[in-house]
């Protein structure tokens, strides 16, 4: 049997257990809610490391990229430079040694930052003079058909061959009588 129990005391007794239970329970959910657990954390500086080396790869090939663009771009103003020195010298001379045909070259061309002096790109120049064809039978152009070729070079002179940066750009131009 039950003790008895005045009922004042019953109900504080019920007071005590009700909001222990309570309190327990809303602990754990409040625990679980407060902060991260150590699984939770590394996933995510898991999740950030492979960010950070996306970021990391997409800089480097945006860098490599920029090198290319200036030294594609640096090796088609030597090349068109070529290509306008050699139009003056077929607009004065024709014959001259420089328009023979076949190959001519290769000449060491330095590009300088205009700033301070520093060389950013080298290369060899090298050209070549041919006779341009005519399709019609019988018919004779008075034409030459003139190919500069850059090719970056290390500081040693030699082909610099990298596989994705400082590419060989060539310009081709025709120079005609009619031009002169």
């Amino acid at each position: 049997m039950r003790p008895q129990v005045c009922e004042g005391a019953e109900m504080r007794i019920q007071a005590l257990k009700t909001p222990r239970r309570t309190r327990r329970g809303f602990l754990k959910a409040a625990r679980s809610r407060d902060g991260l657990t150590l699984v939770e954390t590394l996933i995510a500086i898991l999740i950030l490391s492979f960010g950070l080396l996306a970021t990391g790869q997409m800089m480097y090939v945006a860098m490599g990229s920029a090198s290319l663009s200036r030294s594609k771009s640096s090796a088609a103003v030597v090349a068109q430079n070529r290509i306008d020195s050699l139009a003056d010298l077929y607009r004065q001379n024709p014959s001259a040694a420089d328009l023979t045909i076949g190959n001519h070259g290769p000449q060491q061309v330095q590009v300088a930052n205009p700033v301070d002096g520093t060389v950013l790109n080298r290369y060899n120049v090298s050209w070549t003079v041919s006779n341009v064809s005519d399709p019609r039978a019988g018919m004779v152009i008075q034409a030459t058909q003139v190919t500069v070729t850059v090719t970056p070079i290390n500081t040693a002179g030699i082909t610099n061959n990298r596989a994705s940066l400082n590419k060989v750009v060539s310009v081709t131009a025709i120079f005609s009588a009619v031009n002169r």
